[in-house]
């Protein structure tokens, strides 16, 4: 209703104005009263135009720079807006619009742009999101805008042109991993020998829960009675298996960016992996825990790598424990690496269970803070008892970790 009645009222005042000067023009005579509104008549039509012919039809496509974005990059954006039919409109305001969190990555740089289309056909406007971060964006269509002359009237259209920008994570380049390097030369064993070296026994120990039933060895248990697992000689080197754990303690700026640097740093594992030939499986442990079995695949390496642009994090959810379910998947000789921003009762638990079984395990600690608390300290020394690796990684020493890994 009020839109009707300001457009009634702006009628009635371009009325008077010619009116009024028609008015002057007969009464007054002479050149200058009739160029004048002869001149303010030419406008008036050009606004009545203005008014009933509608913006018209568009199709808009949308483009970013490259086909992989990572962390960290700026990403160009060229939109593209064609019409049908070019009626040389004053000016049009072209704005993509996206999601929030995409927008306030942007600060004070713009996605709307002002063109002068005239008679062209094709206009096309570009913008850059500075320092785009890991995640899984969307983007919804153009707004565009037009007025006339004098500002009295508007045009607004919404054209709809879903699509979506998937960042991966950043990575690092390693060079060299201890765990793999370690055993690099065993990887050229004969396979009549791999065999072999996978299925001899070294040995029993008692039975630890989520043992599998089948690695029970009856005749020692009926010997000893306890009940004994049978121990094999471990072909080491030759799987990883990267548990991170999505559950941050809280969501302080400090914290979110220890995650981002686990995220870095699960991502650089996988890249290594899957640059050597080793099979990778990961598990991200939450409220909803996803497990991708062990694969080199480029398929399998682009699942992980969506999986991870698109991961979140979770607040306070003891979620460690939800690996038991996998143990029995985890392949023979494989080299474990947990990633958390936390150290955890729960999580100490899940390392000393699998290095009862002569697993190989390294945790890597994303701090959020160079001063740690004791029970922090107290628990990494657990661990190292335990017989895992331990890296601690505050923002500093992760730079300096990571360099020395490129730098092998």
């Amino acid at each position: 209703m009020r839109w009707l009645v300001s457009r009634f009222i702006k009628g009635l005042l371009i009325a008077g104005v010619c009116g009024s000067l028609f008015s002057y023009a007969m009464f007054q005579g002479g050149f200058v009263s009739w160029f004048l509104f002869y001149s303010i008549s030419s406008l008036v039509i050009l606004l009545l135009l203005y008014v009933i012919i509608p913006l018209g039809r568009f199709h808009v496509t949308r483009e970013f720079g490259d086909d992989v974005i990572t962390a960290g990059k700026d990403v160009s954006v060229v939109v593209t807006v064609t019409r049908k039919w070019p009626f040389p409109f004053l000016y049009l305001g072209v704005e993509d619009t996206m999601e929030g969190k995409l927008k306030k990555q942007m600060g004070h740089t713009s996605s709307k742009r002002i063109v002068y289309p005239l008679f062209r056909k094709e206009l096309k406007i570009h913008y850059t999101i500075p320092a785009v971060k890991r995640g899984d964006y969307r983007f919804f269509g153009i707004h565009l805008s037009t007025s006339d002359m004098f500002g009295l009237f508007h045009k607004h259209v919404f054209l709809a042109a879903p699509s979506d920008l998937l960042v991966y994570p950043n990575y690092y380049d390693i060079a060299q991993w201890h765990a793999y390097e370690k055993h690099e030369t065993e990887t050229h064993a004969a396979s009549r020998e791999f065999i072999d070296n996978m299925t001899s026994i070294s040995g029993a120990r008692e039975y630890v829960p989520g043992d599998k039933l089948t690695s029970i060895d009856w005749k020692v248990t009926a010997r000893t009675n306890k009940l004994m697992t049978k121990e094999f000689e471990d072909y080491i080197g030759q799987h990883f298996v990267v548990i991170f754990n999505n559950v941050i303690p809280d969501t302080d700026y400090a914290t979110i960016d220890a995650y981002e640097r686990g995220i870095e740093f699960v991502t650089s594992i996988i890249m290594f992996a899957h640059t050597k030939g080793v099979q990778s499986a990961l598990w991200t442990l939450g409220k909803q825990s996803r497990f991708y079995p062990s694969d080199t695949s480029d398929d399998h390496k682009n699942q992980l790598m969506t999986h991870l642009a698109q991961l979140t994090y979770e607040i306070h959810e003891e979620s460690t424990a939800n690996s038991a379910n996998r143990d029995e998947h985890i392949p023979s000789g494989a080299s474990i690496i947990m990633v958390s921003t936390e150290l955890t009762k729960s999580l100490l638990d899940r390392v000393k269970l699998l290095t009862s079984r002569r697993i190989q395990v390294s945790v890597a600690f994303l701090v959020n803070r160079e001063k740690r608390a004791l029970k922090d300290e107290g628990i990494i020394k657990e661990i190292k008892q335990s017989g895992a690796d331990v890296m601690v990684l505050s923002e500093e020493k992760f730079k300096e970790r990571m360099a020395t890994f490129e730098g092998v």
